[in-house]
Order: C-alpha cells, then structure tokens, then sequence
C-alpha cells in the first residue's frame, strides 16, 4: 500500500454525504419522567443510495426519521444536509409516512397534484406535471378515480407521484409497505427499485421486513431497542438489478440470517421471521 502525504491527501475532492446524522440523542417527557429514545446514533447517507433502517417495534425508527426531515429536534448532535448542518431541511426532502393521506374528495391526479398547488404552483400546471408521470407511477388510466376505488398498491403510487413531484432529491420512506399483502409488497418493492434507478433519487427507508431491506438497499442500519444506537451497519453487496428470485440465493439467505439473529437479540419477545 502507497501512503499518500498531508498535502496530497487534502488536494483530493471531498463529496459531502447527502445525510450526515452525528450523534443523535432525543428523549421526550413521559408522565413526569424523562423517556430516552435515541442514545447517540450516527447514520451517513450518500448520494443516490437506498439506505434501509430496521430494528425492533418502538425503538425509534420513525423519530430518527422525524428529525431527518426537520420535523422533530434532537436534544443534541447534528444532521447535515449536503454537508450543512445551517440548512433549513424542512422543504428540502420528501417524506412519504406510512399512511397514504390520500384526501378522499379528490381524484388521483389532484391527490398527486396537491403538493405542487401547496406550493404556489397553479393548479392547471400541477395537473399536467402529474398526469406526464402517471404512466411512470403505474396509474395511467386511473387519473380520475377517487381513493376509495383504488388497491392499497394503487394507493400507495399515488401517495409516491404526490412526494416525487416535490423534486426532492432525497426522499424518506416510512414503511410505505408495511400494511399492504404479500403478493402486492413484492410487487411494490420491484416497482421501487426500477423507480429508483430511473430517478435517481436518495432514498431512506425504514421496514420491519428484513428480506425488504436486503433487496432493496445499498446499506442496512440495525438499531438496538430503547435507547436505540446503532446496533450494526452491514453492506448490501448483492449485484444489481435484484429482483424477488434473489430471495433464495445463499447469499441472500446468509445476509437475512445474520439480520433475523441480530434482530432476535434485541428483542426476544419479537415474532421473527
């Protein structure tokens, strides 16, 4: 191995991490009494990857994920955005959580449309910038029916088309799957990864099914139960594109074993499987 000198070393270019989470702690006040959720986590996302979060039920997965996206503040440590812990990230990155809010009394391509209008952006506008995606989402044809005639997979495309048409570059996903079927999961997780290729979009997803954050993500972060701190960060090195037959590969089964004891540690009680 070559050594490289001081100077050579600071004449390389740097490339911020999209997400830079540094020692995040965050309780709140239950019944009097301090609660502690997160205990120094530190997460790094780079640019265009898919990065899984997993962990056990309540150990606050969605709260890291609140504080990403600026909804919520940790009681101390720094997320930087593009490598701007200043940057105001409220607006700057999309957040999809796991209901799909879709409004009742508006149709597909208006549910879509209603970020841009919240935006300022005129409504006819909107319209026609969601009904240009709507064959990339899946929905062409489905424009004008209402929630209430739609599939949960429907649902949730049209609650996806909504977040993308922000044109955030990074886009956080609160188990965007975890209440639909198997059949249409599978479907969905097929749908997101070729969406993702095409977009190239920084992804943040949190998920309760492991073999979901394996053929998904580039980088998988277990959390610990409460307090939660980063338990393990494992490389997803499976070749690309994946799909559901990747399932059955050693390799594949090797990397959920591994996940599914980890997992079983932390939490006993936990049904796994």
């Amino acid at each position: 191995m070559v050594e490289k000198s001081p100077l050579q070393l600071t004449k390389q270019p740097t490339k911020h991490p999209t997400i830079f989470a540094d020692s995040i702690y965050k309780s709140y006040m239950v019944d009097g009494r301090r609660e502690p959720v997160l205990a120094g986590v530190n997460l790094t996302v780079s640019p265009g990857e898919l990065v899984t979060i997993i962990g056990p039920s309540g150990c606050g997965k969605s709260t890291l994920l609140n504080i990403i996206a600026g909804l919520d503040q940790p009681d101390s440590g720094t997320v930087e955005l593009d490598g701007d812990a200043g940057r105001n990230r409220l607006g700057s990155i999309g957040y999809m959580q796991q209901k799909d809010l879709l409004l009742p009394w508006r149709s597909v391509l208006d549910n879509a449309a209603l970020g841009l209008e919240i935006q300022g952006v005129p409504r006819r506008q909107a319209r026609q910038k969601a009904l240009e995606l709507t064959g990339l989402f899946g929905l062409a044809g489905f424009e004008h029916q209402y929630p209430f005639a739609l599939s949960g997979g429907m649902r949730q495309r049209a609650a996806f088309l909504r977040t993308m048409l922000l044109g955030q570059d990074v886009v956080l996903l609160d188990e965007p799957f975890g209440a639909l079927d198997a059949l249409t999961r599978v479907q969905m997780q097929e749908w997101l990864m070729d969406l993702w290729n095409t977009l190239k979009k920084t992804i943040v997803l949190i998920t309760h099914d492991v073999e979901e954050a394996i053929l998904l993500s580039d980088r998988v972060y277990v959390l610990s139960t409460r307090p939660a701190k980063i338990k393990l960060m494992m490389e997803i090195d499976l070749p690309r594109p994946r799909s559901f037959g990747n399932v059955t590969d050693p390799d594949f089964i090797e990397l959920k074993t591994r996940l599914l004891t980890l997992l079983h540690q932390e939490s006993p009680q936990m049904s796994v499987g």
